[in-house]
């Protein structure tokens, strides 16, 4: 009897300063990595490379992915030269070990995220059901846990959300989850997309989230939403943020996670310039979390 084929992955290998490292992490995240494993490229005291390599599935068209890439690694402002070739692998030892090592996560006061294969008692918390899948935003990276943690002090009951490049839609569910009026969640990726409708299904929440596929900066209208969730990067929330902050309601809130704590100054500026103010922060280094809120009628001329 013959054994089963082994399963089919592509892979990606980045060598890179480790002043990049966080930053390239959430952008093979965002381009659709299953998972990424980091070493040092050099031996002894600090390396001065370190080398990434991101697994992806076997069934992805490469040309598609390597374009992914470049505009993900771009938007990070990750420097890294021309994108290396994919390599077509067979070891999926790796996909299982990282799978069992996850584990069910607490965040916040009221948030449970719990894996696909894990079990756990709520115990008065909002649950969340985690596939895996090629989207960003499973819960345990930083920026995603720091958007949590600010969404339950932020949202209130009879907000209207909305969640720019909802990944897995790991936001959006935890909006839903903890009473939002109405969630939309929103990405230009189908990939992360069709994960984003599973996990809403498994988590019964189909009905209550709107999800689209659209470009975000064509996504807005005036006074249609309290509460904008924008886990993504600060180079691409500096260009949404113009639009986001005029279509606030007075008194409306954005949630920006993603952001490098050295990027937090620039985007401050900007924000108070479109009259948006700093109302919470929170922060795990080197990442960086903000809930800004409208205190003006419109954008100072």
């Amino acid at each position: 009897m013959t054994s089963p084929p082994r399963q089919r992955f592509l892979s990606l290998r980045l060598r890179l300063s480790p002043d990049f490292e966080d930053a390239a992490v959430v952008a093979l995240h965002e381009a659709g990595c299953l998972g990424v494993q980091t070493s040092p490229a050099a031996a002894g005291g600090r390396p001065t490379r370190v080398l990434l390599t991101g697994w992806f599935a076997g069934g992805e068209a490469i040309r598609p992915l390597r374009a992914r890439l470049k505009r993900c690694l771009r938007a990070a402002d990750v420097r890294v030269g021309p994108i290396p070739r994919l390599v077509v692998r067979r070891e999926g030892g790796w996909v299982e070990a990282w799978q069992r090592s996850l584990r069910p996560m607490k965040i916040g006061r009221s948030i449970l995220v719990v894996p696909e294969g894990c079990r756990a008692s709520a115990r008065g918390r909002a649950v969340i059901h985690m596939r895996f899948g090629q989207a960003f935003g499973t819960g345990e990276h930083a920026s995603t846990r720091l958007a949590l943690r600010l969404l339950e002090r932020s949202l209130r009951p009879a907000d209207r959300v909305i969640d720019i490049g909802t990944g897995t839609g790991i936001l959006a569910m935890a909006a839903g989850r903890l009473g939002a009026r109405t969630v939309r969640a929103l990405d230009n990726d189908p990939v992360a997309l069709r994960v984003a409708r599973r996990n809403l299904a498994d988590n019964g929440l189909a009905r209550r989230i709107v999800m689209r596929r659209v470009d975000a900066n064509g996504a807005f209208r005036p006074g249609r939403f309290d509460l904008a969730l924008v886990n993504i990067g600060a180079r691409v929330i500096t260009d949404l943020l113009p639009a986001l902050g005029a279509d606030l309601r007075q008194g409306g809130r954005i949630i920006v996670s993603g952001i490098l704590v050295e990027d937090e100054g620039a985007l401050l500026e900007q924000a108070v310039r479109l009259g948006l103010k700093r109302r919470l922060r929170l922060r795990r280094r080197p990442w960086s979390a903000l809930v800004l809120e409208r205190v003006a009628r419109g954008p100072a001329a």
